[in-house]
């Protein structure tokens, strides 16, 4: 550990021995980059029907505003506690 990650630990009080937090099952993880919003929205309503929540992330700022992005600004993602049942679902076998 550095000196400065010592000076921060000890300013905001934090345990230097403490062990490190697991991520929250509510935080988001990816799922997939699908090829696509219209397959993007199509798994989306096939995680649904099994009542999974997820969300499609358009990373194309220009049709952000209106209109389809490109097939590669699209992104599939579900809570972490989901993420297995998700990838059984529309088929993914490994991490994005």
């Amino acid at each position: 550990m550095g000196i400065i990650s010592r000076i921060v630990d000890r300013i905001i009080g934090r345990d230097p021995d403490a062990p490190t937090r697991l991520p929250s099952p509510d935080a988001l993880a990816l799922l997939m980059r699908p090829n696509g919003e219209p397959e993007a929205e199509m798994l989306r309503g096939m995680l649904e029907e099994q009542g999974i929540r997820s969300m499609v992330k358009n990373r194309d700022a220009a049709s952000a505003r209106g209109g389809m992005g490109g097939a590669w600004a699209y992104e599939l993602w579900v809570l972490r506690r989901d993420l297995l049942r998700a990838r059984e679902v529309v088929g993914v076998d490994d991490a994005p």
